[in-house]
């Protein structure tokens, strides 16, 4: 019975999370969706790395090499979700 439930909910997720990928037009190029949000997420990691060593956060940021790169992927997949999900 667990196997039968487990299999049905494979397949049901299959069906309810495939979808078609995300394309951006750009100057005439095609940039995946994915490929943007990636970039728009450093860049806004970058820019909140600057903003946090203004106010003064920076410091109390540690381990630093864990820190903005966790940041990097949150701005990332909320660019992601906002501006690419249907």
């Amino acid at each position: 019975m667990k196997r039968l439930l487990f299999v049905s909910v494979a397949v049901l997720a299959i069906i309810f999370l495939s979808g078609c990928s995300c394309i951006q037009e750009i100057g005439g190029a095609y940039f995946p969706a994915w490929l943007l949000s990636i970039l728009i997420g450093w860049v806004l990691s970058l820019i909140s790395r600057f903003i946090l060593i203004k106010v003064g956060i920076d410091g109390w940021i540690r381990p630093r090499s864990i820190g903005y790169p966790c940041l990097g992927v949150f701005f990332t997949l909320l660019v992601y979700l906002i501006f690419f999900t249907h």
